[in-house]
């Protein structure tokens, strides 16, 4: 019998993305599936304008800090979902999000991809962009986005 297809858990630590960490080992829970979770390692240096005597240390220094930061969230969510009996596997990621989370679901055959959503309105979306908008359309598999209960009470109160 082969192993179950592991649930890809994609964070940034951000506050949307609790309830997703949450709904993500709820479903491995029930489905006896093991959690990959990814985070992606996001270094937002200028392309030009500095570029003078130890440049290149401090953007050295804030990828050793962001590859911490990210390693610091993927112990803390594979602690969470060991101590509720999910076999819990952190994978660090660099480069763009939506391509290094599709290529994760696909090198360890995901059979979900759980991703929180910002709750950005269009504006926000059109200059930033979205990872969960984005996986939705690129993903190898199927992407559940999980929104906070403060964007479903808002959404229910413009209805």
């Amino acid at each position: 019998m082969s192993a179950t297809r592991p649930i890809l858990f994609a964070t940034d630590g951000s506050p949307s993305a609790e309830e997703a960490q949450r709904k993500a080992i709820e479903l491995a829970i029930a489905l006896r599936a093991p959690l990959l979770v990814v985070s992606v390692a996001h270094l937002a240096v200028p392309a030009t304008g500095y570029g003078g005597y130890g440049y290149s240390d401090i953007v050295t220094e804030l990828q050793k800090e962001e590859h911490k930061r990210v390693e610091r969230l993927l112990a803390s969510v594979t602690e969470t979902a060991e101590a509720e009996g999910v076999s819990c596997s952190p994978v660090v990621a660099d480069g763009f999000a939506v391509d290094e989370i599709c290529q994760k679901a696909s090198d360890y055959d995901a059979q979900l991809i759980v991703v929180g959503s910002h709750g950005w309105g269009a504006a926000r979306r059109l200059f930033s962009g979205s990872v969960s908008t984005g996986l939705v359309h690129s993903a190898p598999c199927p992407v559940l986005v999980v929104r906070t209960v403060q964007q479903n009470q808002d959404r229910a109160a413009a209805a």
